[in-house]
């Protein structure tokens, strides 16, 4: 076997996180460990039982280094530990005399009750083992062990896991689906991105493949629509938004009277305009469908009434009690592509771009993307 060869079988390459994932995982499990184990020796003291579990150290592993895994999940997690050190105590009550066969069968029934439950988390099988071979204390517990340690093992760890996690950012619990619209740069999330297929068939995709793999539908969905995105990326090449964006952008202050956004919408024939704070930078933004957020509005013809008729009622109002905040913006440095992204999952027609610190330097409108695609494709069939 070559010696490429060889290096490659002994030394996978595994999945390719940034720098910043990996210390940032380090620093989880840190935390994770040490509030799991001061807790736990602050809580039990001098009992005559271990303030913290082995296994928890593994645990921690997936929790801060793998949150998106399936057998990090909490009920994975949780039903995992539990469950595991169920059958294990069951097993050292059953068979005192062959340590050896309850430990056989104490790790290879959790397997495969965390098979069926849905809950798979291989450090549960070393909570399994644990509760056979070690020692006269923990054997000594019984199923009291469920509890002390290891439920408030658990509970702690788990619950350090959901506050770091989501502190950075990471969506934990992973199938946790957060609705409505987010303001500020718009990254990451899930590309809406129209797939020949669909969840179910990935799913289906899975089971024939037979054997349990980490990685869940909805990821690998994800994962296809991402490489899709970085293909087109490919095909259009370098275009920024900076490239297509209209410099001379009309915005307004939140302290703008309605009656004068509505005169600069007709007077340059856009459908809405950003809404600035004393530094430039986007707090909102204005657009026509704001002002047809009123009442009673049924009786009237035209929309030209309708507006006549709110600006009359709202004497005095200014633009920001009307604006949509947040903001949803884009960096001069993003992607055509995520200029799609950002009009597909929110639903806008106009994106405000803005620089590293936020100021508004420029607008896009789909019909700005729907130009430039077009002058793509006129240059590929002149050949220019």
């Amino acid at each position: 076997m070559p010696l490429r060869k060889t290096f490659s079988f002994l030394f996978p390459i595994q999945a390719t996180i940034t720098h910043r994932e990996k210390i940032l995982s380090g620093v989880g499990g840190v935390f994770g460990i040490f509030l799991t184990a001061w807790i736990g020796d602050l809580t039990l003291g001098a009992a005559a039982v271990p303030f913290i579990v082995a296994s928890m150290g593994a645990s921690t592993v997936l929790l801060m280094g793998a949150p998106h895994s399936p057998l990090a999940q909490p009920w994975a997690f949780v039903g995992g530990h539990l469950i595991s050190a169920l059958i294990g105590v069951t097993c050292a009550k059953l068979l005192p005399g062959a340590t050896f066969l309850a430990a056989g069968l104490a790790v290879g029934l959790a397997i495969s009750v965390m098979h069926y439950l849905r809950c798979l988390h291989p450090p549960g099988g070393a909570t399994a083992l644990m509760t056979v071979v070690g020692g006269e204390r923990i054997l000594n517990l019984g199923y009291h062990f469920l509890l002390t340690p290891l439920l408030l093992n658990v509970a702690v760890l788990l619950g350090v896991a959901l506050l770091f996690n989501n502190l950075l950012g990471r969506r934990y619990p992973h199938n946790l689906s957060l609705p409505g619209k987010s303001g500020g740069p718009v990254s990451g999330g899930r590309p809406s991105v129209k797939l020949a297929f669909n969840e179910d068939d990935l799913i289906a995709a899975l089971k024939d493949m037979g054997g349990f793999i980490d990685v869940t539908g909805e990821d690998l969905e994800r994962i296809y629509a991402l490489a899709l995105l970085h293909a087109h990326r490919g095909r259009l090449g370098d275009i920024r938004l900076k490239d297509i964006m209209t410099r001379e952008v009309v915005a307004i202050r939140p302290s703008t009277a309605q009656e004068t956004v509505w005169s600069l919408l007709r007077a340059h024939h856009i459908r809405g305009v950003p809404v600035t704070d004393g530094m430039g930078k986007v707090t909102g933004m204005v657009t026509i469908a704001d002002f047809l957020k009123v009442r009673d509005w049924r009786l009237c013809d035209s929309l030209a009434q309708r507006v006549k008729l709110f600006l009359k009622r709202k004497s005095g109002a200014i633009a920001g009690q009307i604006m949509s905040t947040p903001a949803i913006t884009a960096r001069e440095d993003a992607h055509l592509t995520d200029a799609f992204l950002i009009f597909s999952e929110k639903g806008i027609n106009h994106i405000p771009v803005t620089d590293e610190e936020g100021r508004l330097i420029g607008i896009v409108t789909r019909l700005d993307l729907l130009a430039s695609l077009y002058g793509d494709l006129a240059k590929a069939k002149t050949g220019t």
